[in-house]
């Protein structure tokens, strides 16, 4: 399992970027993928090589995700080679949300779990290798 991305509910993901701009100065970002089975559109931005923050945006105005667009914080991420093995590893306490393929993945699965704390983590099914190639395919253009 690799530590891959804080993710942070915002209002408009092209206003946090120019904050972060501001903040972090030059720095890689993806484009916005529209994640439809979550009803949300994402953007990576490059922290440092292998660290990420994921922007998310709410794309419906009934989203769940809307209270977290006051906190910012929403979930942290990991990199792991198997979704199945990851989630049935897990103590008594976890829940295991539904799996879905992420266009922000590439259509790799994905799956959120809420610990015993109700903190809520996401696993990605996806090398390191392979979503660093995807995140430098999918760049957007830079200001």
């Amino acid at each position: 399992m690799t530590f891959h991305h804080i993710g942070c509910a915002v209002r408009s993901i092209q206003t946090s970027l120019r904050l972060y701009r501001q903040l972090i100065g030059e720095h890689r970002n993806t484009r916005a993928f529209e994640v439809s089975a979550q009803g949300v559109r994402v953007c990576f931005v490059e922290l440092e090589p292998g660290n990420y923050l994921e922007l998310i945006e709410p794309t419906a105005a009934d989203s769940p995700l809307h209270r977290y667009t006051r906190t910012g914080f929403y979930h942290l991420c990991f990199l792991v080679d198997d979704l199945q093995e990851q989630t049935a590893s897990l103590e008594r306490g976890f829940r295991a949300l539904p799996a879905f393929a992420s266009e922000a993945f590439a259509g790799h699965q994905c799956q959120f779990v809420v610990t015993p704390e109700s903190h809520l983590i996401e696993f990605a099914e996806m090398t390191p290798e392979a979503f660093a190639a995807h995140f430098s395919a999918s760049l957007a253009p830079q200001p």
